[in-house]
């Protein structure tokens, strides 16, 4: 039976019926694709999540995206997005949709950083569970544009959707952040005082952001950036590995 939009606006599962098609996802793509030898996988293609997607669209949806939406839909990784798990994004001069993972988030998560991880209020024991349930997010945010023209993961409706589809009952992610895995393997936090070597001179700073690089804040008369004290600041992008945390007094340069 084909699911048209008044379907979907009402579709519900059993949390029976969502573990049985999630498993049956899980093992299909990991028989499927040629990057994964195991749920942590450590590479995964633009295809290997257009396949997770059209697999989602057979099971879940009986079709109803490659049948409406078979050119409109297209996917990318991400290594820019250090905060957000997932993103859509509608065209509308074309009326095309694309959904991106942070493969960064995905990545760094169940490698050295030790813990239980958590997304859309499901526990998730490795990558491939881990990157289902972003998409899955996305996913519902997609639903809600076909049939809304608009979405928001704040709105009671987006989450109405989620749990009778996904079994979801939280929209947030507790992937494994840079900041986290920087406190972990460095001890080093935002706000910290720092040290690091730069063309040869040696500056200190206070981290203000971290992402792949630490975003250092160095005193500096000349600086291009100013505090709400009127204290003047260069910025610096320092690879966490070459900070050392500075116990003595700040100084200006």
């Amino acid at each position: 039976m084909k699911h048209d939009e008044k379907d979907l606006a009402n579709l519900k599962y059993t949390s029976r019926e969502i573990k049985k098609k999630s498993k049956r996802i899980y093992r299909q793509i990991l028989a499927e694709s040629e990057n994964f030898d195991c749920g942590n996988f450590k590479a995964i293609g633009t295809d290997d999540l257009a396949r997770l997607f059209g697999l989602y669209d057979l099971y879940f949806f009986n079709r109803f995206f490659h049948n409406n939406y078979r050119e409109k839909i297209s996917f990318r990784r991400s290594q820019r997005m250090t905060r957000a798990a997932g993103r859509i994004a509608y065209t509308k001069h074309d009326g095309t949709y694309t959904i991106s993972l942070s493969m960064t988030l995905v990545s760094q998560t169940f490698h050295d950083v030790k813990r239980e991880v958590v997304v859309n209020g499901i526990v998730c024991h490795d990558r491939l569970e881990a990157t289902m349930r972003v998409l899955e997010h996305e996913i519902i945010h997609l639903l809600e544009w076909v049939l809304f023209g608009k979405t928001s993961c704040s709105k009671p409706g987006f989450r109405s959707l989620s749990r009778n589809i996904f079994g979801h009952t939280d929209v947030t992610h507790q992937l494994v952040t840079q900041a986290e895995r920087a406190h972990k393997r460095f001890n080093l936090r935002i706000g910290d005082e720092t040290v690091f070597e730069h063309d040869g001179n040696t500056y200190r700073g206070v981290i203000s952001r971290i992402t792949k690089r630490a975003t250092v804040m160095v005193r500096d008369s000349d600086g291009n950036f100013q505090d709400s004290q009127g204290n003047r600041y260069s910025k610096y992008y320092v690879p966490l590995q070459h900070l050392n945390r500075s116990e003595g007094e700040y100084k200006s340069c």
